[in-house]
């Protein structure tokens, strides 16, 4: 057999197995989103559950006792689903991209998981301040939302990396919502606010919207055009007002704004879970819908090799290189096909089957850039944020405006900032760490 006969299948045979990988790959992404979809739905009934858990202690007891066990069986339910879409996903070695950073979030959100039976007993038995039941709660929450985080940062598809990044900011933002329902809860249940609590509140509102801003960034069409006829970016005349009465301190008299308050943070969380679901709809039906036109793609691949083998029996073999173009010097290389007396309909074919899917794959890596941007920036302002909160000594929602200053005050953008500072940690040396940089370990 001519050693290039078997070079020329090769090609197509590699040719194949890559639009196989792509299918693959796209078929663990649909697996992935339907795990977030489960999570999203846990997440949801987490949060009703945390803001009644908070109400009922709150009031000592008299609150919510029935709707509270509601809640928790609807978390159950929302529990099994979850664990039913864990089923799914592929944990065999090198199954899936990131496959080992996604399935150590997932097994650090069933941690977080199976502590909710012990917060639910101490709340019912009232040995919690609402506080520790929303940082309980919360923490099991943002176990979950890690998840989601990682499937966004390893989508290997530009389209879904972006849904996968709206969806994340936007049950980020929700789960926020969610916290500030819980925290305004106790506020008016147990007659005012402190400055603590105050604090707490103004830098929940402040951060979801930051994460609403980067969801209207990343979403899609449809989803932004129910975003804004829903408006669940925007706030009512009434949670505004109860707003003002926490956030100026003044004295809550009546008991009965607790609930007027949990009413009406919940109002905004349904219009939000309605394009949450939206968002979902979207991303289920982009995945389904690439999965199809890879298949699509592979088959059309597979018929145009047939045919071209078909025309080209018997009349030799050809050769694929690259070959540097003079006349442009900065374009690198350039396919080219020798066909050496060969039929040049197979040679040229194939060449413009590698450099399609070539182009695709660029085109691809470009787009993922822009949306893993927003996630990679994400994290570097939070840890330059918790670096600041621990050498400085400064709250979280201080440490954020820290930050904004000094990238106001040096015309530079924030993740920039965020960048310098993680680079320069040793720099902060503040009240909760004096120790020289020589001696740290």
């Amino acid at each position: 057999m001519d050693p290039q006969d078997t070079d020329a299948r090769n090609a197509a045979d590699y040719l194949i197995a890559s639009k196989q990988c792509d299918i693959h790959e796209l078929e663990q992404l649909l697996c992935n989103g339907r795990l977030v979809v489960a999570i999203s739905n846990l997440v949801h009934a987490l949060q009703r559950e945390r803001g009644q858990s908070n109400l009922f202690v709150a009031s000592g007891g008299t609150c919510c006792a029935e709707s509270l066990v509601h809640s928790a069986a609807g978390t159950d339910q929302a529990e099994r689903g979850f664990r039913q879409s864990l089923a799914e996903i592929d944990t065999t070695p090198g199954a899936m991209v990131g496959g080992s950073r996604l399935l150590t979030r997932i097994a650090h959100a069933l941690h977080g998981i199976a502590a909710v039976p012990s917060l639910r007993r101490k709340v019912k038995a009232l040995r919690l301040q609402p506080e520790q039941i929303i940082d309980g709660y919360s923490e099991v929450v943002q176990g979950l939302l890690s998840v989601v985080f990682e499937a966004a940062d390893t989508a290997g598809d530009p389209d879904i990396s972006r849904l996968l990044v709206a969806l994340f900011h936007l049950v980020q933002g929700k789960e926020l919502v969610g916290q500030e329902r819980a925290t305004g809860a106790a506020g008016f249940a147990r007659g005012g606010f402190d400055a603590t609590l105050a604090s707490r509140l103004q830098r929940l509102i402040d951060s979801q919207e930051r994460c609403f801003q980067v969801f209207v960034d990343f979403a899609d069409p449809p989803t932004l055009e129910l975003w804004r006829e829903t408006g669940p970016g925007q706030c009512t005349a009434e949670l505004e007002r109860l707003r003002r009465i926490a956030l100026t301190g003044q004295a809550v008299s009546d008991p009965e704004l607790g609930m007027v308050w949990f009413d009406a943070v919940t109002l905004r969380i349904d219009a939000m879970r309605q394009v949450e679901d939206r968002l979902q709809q979207s991303l289920a039906a982009l995945c389904e819908r690439r999965i199809e036109e890879a298949r699509a793609d592979l088959a059309s691949h597979r018929d145009l090799i047939a045919a071209l083998d078909r025309d080209s029996a018997g009349q030799g073999a050809f050769a694929v290189f690259y070959e540097s173009d003079p006349g442009t010097a900065s374009s690198g290389t350039r396919l080219a096909a020798e066909t050496q007396g060969a039929n040049p309909r197979l040679g040229r074919s194939l060449v413009e089957l590698v450099q399609s899917q070539s182009r695709r794959l660029q085109a691809m890596n470009e787009e993922l850039q822009r949306a893993r941007a927003a996630l990679s920036e994400r994290k570097m302002v939070e840890k330059a944020k918790g670096l600041i909160m621990k050498h400085r000594g400064l709250e979280e929602e201080a440490a954020y405006r820290f930050l904004q200053e000094v990238a106001m005050a040096q015309s530079r953008r924030l993740a920039d900032v965020a960048r310098d500072a993680i680079a320069l940690s040793d720099i902060f040396v503040g009240p909760a760490d004096t120790t020289p940089p020589d001696r740290r370990r």
